[in-house]
């Protein structure tokens, strides 16, 4: 199986590159990514030697991909992992969200409908196109009432894929991919939560939580979510239509987050730290203070993953403290 990856250089793309390079199953990957983002470490890459022999990185924007390039690949399966993902910075400038997030994907899905070979195309999207939950956990038939421009671009974006399989029966599966975290994910400008605040810890700043801290997020573990990719993609088109939600179904308070990051990464583990709870570059134990929210902020998200356990036989390993764990780790070895 030959598997094209849009966004391959980012925090998703980077883990199933690996993990589809390591797969019996899979014979080539090759990247699409226009490296529009900054990266941590010059190759964002995870050493693996099977990347020598079955990845091909391609240096483009994936709208410039046609039909014909897709067809002489031989390409049996593309994950659309290329998107733009800040809430903040899709308020401040929406037009570069609806280019690249939904005029983007509509671009794709016209060119993927004009190809003779048909390849399985696995859209990945948000649990932000849900809005403020009427229950929790969510389901994938929650209603739908996006809040900012970024979650008006994923939910876009799922529906002109969508339109593919309702008109055409084309492959098509899609994925919403709740608060995803781990190593390789951006600090630089418009960064998650997670990774801005083991940023602030390591340094020894102060980590900012908006409102009161209550609100909950459903933190999921990269490592875990690539493979649920993988099973899609091991399935194939006998999934066509399926749209699954992959989380944990915990929902973890942000000031609690503020408070386990500060401990993982503070005390003796820190960069310059010691015992008495130091941390980061300086050595100073991290402050959180509590700020305004934002308006379209969202008081909670929780995945109802049983479609994904039951069809896909697939559920995280990965609990929030040990995939915290191993991030920060991460982080503190590209920072030493």
């Amino acid at each position: 199986m030959h598997v094209m990856v849009t966004g391959a250089a980012g925090l998703y793309g980077v883990h199933l590159v690996d993990l589809l390079v390591s797969c019996p199953e899979v014979t080539k990957v090759t990247g699409i990514d226009n490296f529009s983002r900054q990266f941590l470490t010059r190759n964002p890459f995870l050493p693996n030697p099977a990347l020598k022999t079955k990845f091909l990185m391609l240096r483009l924007d994936y709208r410039s991909l046609t039909p014909e390039m897709i067809d002489a690949a031989g390409v049996d399966a593309i994950v659309h992992l290329a998107a733009y993902v800040s809430i903040d910075e899709s308020m401040e400038d929406p037009e570069k969200y609806f280019q690249n997030n939904e005029r983007g994907s509509f671009e794709l899905a016209r060119t993927l409908l004009a190809t003779k070979s048909k390849p399985l195309l696995v859209v990945a999207s948000s649990p932000e196109v849900y809005g403020n939950p009427l229950y929790t956990p969510m389901d994938e038939d929650h209603p739908m009432y996006p809040r900012s421009f970024y979650a008006v671009s994923k939910l876009a974006a799922e529906k002109h894929c969508r339109v593919l399989y309702e008109w055409y029966k084309y492959p098509v599966v899609v994925v919403r991919n709740f608060n995803t975290f781990g190593e390789n994910q951006n600090v630089w400008g418009y960064s998650a939560v997670i990774p801005a605040f083991i940023e602030c810890t390591l340094r020894g700043e102060t980590l900012v939580v908006h409102e009161d801290g209550k609100q909950t997020r459903d933190f999921l573990y990269v490592g875990d979510a690539v493979k649920a990719y993988l099973a899609i993609l091991l399935r194939g088109k006998e999934l066509s239509g399926s749209v699954f939600n992959i989380g944990t179904g915990k929902e973890t308070p942000i000031a609690e987050l503020a408070e386990i990051i500060r401990s993982l990464a503070g005390g003796a583990g820190g960069l310059t730290g010691d015992a008495s709870g130091a941390s980061g570059l300086t050595g100073a134990k991290p402050d959180i203070i509590f700020k305004p929210g934002r308006p379209g902020d969202l008081q909670a998200l929780s995945a109802d993953i049983s479609r994904a356990k039951a069809t896909l036989g697939w559920s995280p390993e990965y609990d929030l403290v040990r995939g915290l764990q191993k991030t920060i780790d991460w982080y503190r070895r590209v920072w030493s």
